[in-house]
């Protein structure tokens, strides 16, 4: 046998570099981990690994049992069934309202001098020619939606951090009365048809008690990508105890109960139950079978006879998502532009069950999908005013046809088919595309959107009554004011049904006509101790609580995509700002340059 040779010393040479780089790989990694574990701002080191991970994930989470919140247990419970109706306690300073940066408000000049404004707002056009109000000086009754987020975004207290990445965006809360409109009208609206069906709220009825449940309000908040760290500096984030954070750690629509004084007493994460494949663009989600508890279930074999515990749940990204009414039932509608493209809007009737312990459940069946093609904010409408009384007392007369105001300007109004089962459930059905309604393209448009989701029927003038919005510049591009629109106003608008039988160009839609518009308006802003306005507002909830010249207006509304507020407006105010439009004039006849602020 030969003995091995040894090695040559270019060998040595060698093997020492090798040791004396992995030393100074071990020091390096060393001084990292130091930097990580010692620098208050250090989540940014390794933010975009996380972000690239929870971003893949965030569209099909799994449903967590921590999304759901009971009533916490205090006092006489016996008026609620047994479960005692509490405020969930406040999370800090959470629960207030955030102060805001200069730049993130409106800067409004109530004297009418444009020469503090940008070019987009001193050179363009409003609603007659006026310079927008500022709603609700004083802030009166302006209450903030208060959550807890820590479920699905724990607060790093050691990086100072005392504000979640968003508290909540786009609101949208109605009232749970079955006959909201006729309280304290002195019986006026007594014939008026409930538009929600108490057995719709048997889940919220087990828990809260039926007479609770009828001075309660449902929402709905949207946690996404807010936009509360707009433009600050890292060292303006960990002064201010902001999340430093991005891109939202998940993205989840939450279901919201509050009590009659619009104080958080319940909530959950609404849940898409995965009963039939979901989707028309390149995400769709398939049906899929629970992997667990199913063989307990023997309805979970039989084929077209499995209840809604069979399938499968995810938590899915419903943007703008808004609650309207329809039948009886209650809805969402929604966009989501990975699965369904950016220009469609998609509703579902919404389930709510309780699930013991004072806890409910909410969801949509992706067997109940239906889809409207292609308008902004289309707001839906299920109960037209003026109807004849007899029609109303007749049990046997329904109405059950459901428009969409696709259109502000020009008002445009769709017939949506929805196909129903024997119970009134709705099933799939795909919407043939809604062309905007220009006059064979000749009529000019102006810039305003639609806002809230359902239009609210005015009885004693059988009109219809929703809320649009501007924003300035009317484009989208790249900015240093916000993501992307920015400078939002508001104004409330109606609408009524002309006689049957007319029309236009051969259509033969139903037709509707802008009746009364207001100029524009802000709400001022609970930041900022002198009267302005936030650069983005957004009035997704609209709903009325007693008559329509009595009662309250429920408005709720976002603030610089960042958290939800909410406040009760008197509608004899409301009256008071609808100003009559000229027969055949839409919006885009009202617009015209500054004349004054008053």
């Amino acid at each position: 046998q030969t003995k091995d040779k040894k090695p040559s010393v270019s060998l040595k040479r060698r093997s020492r570099s090798k040791k004396k780089s992995f030393k100074r790989l071990a020091i390096a990694i060393c001084l990292l981990l130091i930097i990580i574990l010692y620098t208050p701002s250090r989540q940014w080191l390794f933010q975009s690994l996380l972000e690239n991970d929870e971003a893949s994930n965030d569209d099909n989470l799994p449903a967590s049992p921590l999304d759901t919140i009971t009533a916490v247990p205090a006092g006489d419970s016996s008026a609620n069934g047994g479960v005692s109706v509490n405020h969930i306690t406040p999370i800090d300073e959470k629960c207030e309202f955030r102060v805001y940066d200069p730049p993130r408000h409106y800067n409004l000049d109530l004297n009418g001098s444009l020469e503090t404004q940008p070019a987009f707002l001193s050179d363009a056009k409003y609603v007659r020619g006026m310079l927008p109000i500022i709603i609700n000086p004083g802030r009166e009754g302006i209450k903030k939606v208060c959550m807890d987020t820590s479920e699905w975004e724990p607060m790093d207290s050691e990086n100072n951090q005392r504000w979640p990445f968003s508290d909540g965006q786009n609101p949208s809360f109605v009232s749970l009365r079955d006959d909201p409109y006729a309280i304290g009208d002195g019986g006026a609206s007594s014939n008026i048809r409930p538009r929600i069906d108490r057995n719709t709220l048997t889940g919220l009825t087990e828990i809260y008690g039926a007479d609770a449940v009828q001075t309660m309000y449902i929402g709905l908040v949207l946690f996404g990508d807010s936009q509360c760290r707009w433009n600050m500096t890292p060292a303006q984030l960990h002064e201010q105890g902001y999340s430093s954070w991005q891109k939202a750690r998940s993205v989840r629509t939450k279901v919201a109960i509050m009590d009659s004084d619009r104080n958080l007493i319940g909530k959950a994460v609404l849940e898409l139950v995965q009963d039939s494949s979901w989707g028309t663009k390149r995400k769709k989600i398939p049906r899929k079978m629970r992997a667990d508890g199913v063989a307990d279930d023997s309805s979970c074999t039989m084929e077209g006879k499995e209840n809604d515990g069979c399938f499968d749940r995810s938590i899915q990204q419903l943007d703008d998502p808004r609650f309207f009414f329809h039948g009886g039932s209650l809805h969402v509608l929604f966009r989501n532009g990975p699965s369904f493209g950016y220009e469609a809007q998609v509703q579902h009737p919404v389930h709510i069950k309780a699930i013991g312990d004072g806890k409910f459940e909410a969801y949509i069946k992706a067997s109940e999908m239906f889809e409207v093609c292609c308008g902004r904010n289309i707001a839906f409408i299920s109960e037209i005013p003026g109807q004849p009384k007899d029609e109303v007392e007749n049990p046997n007369t329904t109405n059950d046809e459901l428009l969409a105001l696709t259109w502000v300007d020009p008002v445009t109004v769709e017939v949506i088919k929805t196909p129903t089962t024997a119970s009134s459930s709705i099933t799939a059905a795909s919407q043939k595309s809604i062309q905007r309604r220009l006059r064979k393209n000749k009529k000019v448009k102006s810039h305003i959107h639609g806002t809230n989701g359902y239009l609210l029927p005015l009885h004693s003038t059988s009109e219809l009554l929703g809320v649009a919005h501007f924003h300035r510049p009317e484009d989208r591009d790249p900015n240093p004011y916000a993501r992307v629109g920015h400078h939002y106003t508001h104004a409330f608008f109606t609408i009524q049904r002309k006689e049957e039988g007319t029309t236009v160009d051969g259509d033969t839609s139903p037709k509707f006509v802008l009746k009364r518009l207001s100029n524009e308006f802000i709400f001022e802003s609970p930041s900022k101790s002198t009267s302005d306005g936030d650069i983005i507002q957004f009035a997704s909830g609209l709903d009325l609580v007693g008559s329509d010249t009595e009662g309250k207006l429920l408005v709720s509304y976002g603030i610089n995509d960042c958290e939800s507020a909410s406040i009760f407006l008197n509608m004899d105010y409301v009256q008071g700002l609808l100003r009559e439009v000229k027969d055949g004039d839409e919006v885009i006849n009202m617009m015209a340059e500054i004349k004054s602020a008053l």
